[in-house]
């Protein structure tokens, strides 16, 4: 057994580290305000004493369990995913190595040695759409049959809906495949968002008086909204700027590869090598190709305006997520 399971992260993250626990189990992909639901009932059963506790996965188990052997688009990559999570009240993580062998263990087993045993699990909080352990045998059904013969509580969380529709992952994917970063931040609670690594450029935005930062993507699986112009908000370290992003291939000069570039508006400085998350507000509109540079910079000064009221109005309506800064 111990060598089915294997744990990328065990952590404490809240107050409560000892003592028996309510956990709940899930992919958890984008943290979303279904997702916080079930977060929410979590910390309801736990009362004053019980360690709030999530058990998720890395990699996410469709991109192992899948037969085409392409990996799912993360709505939040493993780091980021758990940020959110401790932001929201948990006090424990597990995140498990999903493998082949790990879909291969029987949901009794997973409940026995990962949440009864290892965890020490007195109550359990499960979706109402959740399966774990082999063949998704592990179901809310299951774990009602066994409650009396291990003796823990359990709460099924229902569907969370926002606008009449019920809120999941993959409804949040079409969206941002889409470019509706809107709509998903409506799903999600809070804006939509992706990091990268500070990349050197060719120059050419700071030549058009608008310097940029090209940004490498920091996990491959990420998803990265379609080609376009965002408003955003861009963090630095503690800093956070009003900016605009550009997912493009530079039509007005020629095109070639997707580039990511975002221009932090009011930001003089040299973050080369930095981490910046991007938190996408608005698509102020699709990536177009202009007769030359002073028609391009142009629209480039019309999408720093627009760029500025976005972020004006999200500042003002910001209510109800996590501060993530």
């Amino acid at each position: 057994m111990a060598d089915v399971i294997k744990v990328h992260a065990d952590a404490f993250c809240g107050p409560r580290t000892s003592g028996p626990a309510v956990v709940t189990v899930g992919t958890f992909d984008g943290v979303h305000r279904g997702h916080q639901e079930i977060l929410r009932t979590l910390d309801d059963l736990s009362g004053e004493t019980m360690v709030r506790t999530v058990v998720t996965f890395d990699p996410h188990p469709q991109s192992v369990i899948r037969r085409d052997g392409r990996g799912v688009p993360l709505l939040t990559e493993t780091r980021e995913k758990i940020r959110l999570l401790c932001l929201y009240g948990v006090d424990r993580l597990l995140v498990l190595h999903f493998d082949r062998e790990l879909a291969a263990l029987s949901a009794e087993d997973f409940l026995q040695e990962i949440l009864l045993k290892r965890l020490q699990a007195a109550a359990l909080v499960i979706g109402y759409n959740h399966n774990f352990g082999r063949n998704r045998e592990g179901s809310p059904e299951f774990l009602e049959q066994n409650r009396e013969r291990f003796g823990y509580l359990l709460s099924v969380v229902g569907p969370h809906y926002v606008d009449g529709e019920p809120v999941s992952s993959t409804r949040i994917r079409r969206a941002l495949e889409t470019g509706d970063v809107a709509r998903a931040h409506h799903f999600l609670g809070r804006p939509y968002a992706l990091s990268g690594t500070v990349v050197a450029g060719n120059g050419r935005g700071r030549a058009l008086q608008f310097p940029t930062a090209n940004l490498k993507v920091c996990h491959p699986d990420k998803l990265v909204p379609p080609l376009g112009i965002y408003a955003v908000e861009a963090a630095v370290g503690e800093e956070v700027w009003p900016g605009m992003m550009s997912i493009g291939t530079r039509p007005t000069f020629g095109g070639g590869e997707v580039i990511l570039e975002v221009h932090l508006i009011g930001f003089s400085g040299d973050i080369y090598g930095r981490t910046v998350e991007v938190r996408f507000l608005k698509k102020l509109r699709d990536e177009e190709r202009y007769a030359g540079v002073e028609e391009l910079v142009e629209q480039i000064t019309r999408d720093q305006e627009a760029s500025l009221e976005a972020y004006r109005e999200y500042q003002a309506g910001r209510t109800g997520e996590p501060t993530t800064e």
